[in-house]
């Protein structure tokens, strides 16, 4: 397992200097997708559900008060084994394009932040621990093929005790295969809905 201090540096290697929002998101990310794939941790620092999304605080807390990282001098990105580099790799090009408030707005729709928060306001301060689970279920249904995506999502509503009706499963076959749009099915499920 690596140190979050060497996974800090890589990600800074690998993008340049980076607001210190803009770090938190990439590690959150990095361990999400380390997570799905291998379905083991990246590194053990803990994630927590803070107001402006996931925050390494291990990390936060050397950060604190600086607008900009340029380097990560408490790690070392040769820590990481070739397969934690390939996560960071992937992490910075599909999300390094992102801004720092955008890579937020991201993090705040995803299921792994709002699971470990509950029901509070977004407003409300929380150091609520992300799941690993959560994280690793989350970002491989987002890589599952359309029938396993639809029984992962089926199978999370049934563990939080929400009945999922059989046509409503039928219709979210259909669209993963393509069968019918999302518009068609958000309309199917309003018109079912009204006649209820």
């Amino acid at each position: 397992m690596a140190d979050v201090h060497d996974v800090a540096a890589a990600v800074l290697d690998a993008t340049g200097p980076e607001s210190p929002m803009k770090l938190q998101k990439l590690l959150y990310y990095a361990q999400a997708w380390h997570l799905a794939r291998y379905d083991e941790p990246m590194f053990a620092a803990r994630i927590e559900a803070w107001r402006r999304g996931p925050v390494v605080p291990e990390v936060y807390h050397r950060h604190r008060g600086r607008t900009e990282v340029c380097s990560w001098q408490e790690g070392d990105p040769r820590g990481l084994s070739e397969r934690e580099r390939s996560v960071v790799r992937d992490v910075v090009e599909r999300y390094g394009k992102f801004s720092r408030h955008e890579l937020s707005d991201m993090a705040h729709d995803e299921e792994p932040w709002r699971a470990a928060r509950g029901g509070l306001a977004e407003s409300e301060p929380s150091s609520a621990p992300l799941s690993n689970e959560v994280m690793a279920r989350y970002f491989r249904r987002l890589t599952s093929d359309g029938d396993e995506a639809v029984a992962e999502a089926v199978g999370s509503a049934r563990l939080e005790g929400r009945d999922v009706p059989d046509d409503l499963v039928a219709t979210l076959r259909s669209v993963a295969a393509g069968e019918l749009s999302m518009d068609e099915a958000i309309a199917r499920e309003i018109e079912a809905l009204r006649r209820s």
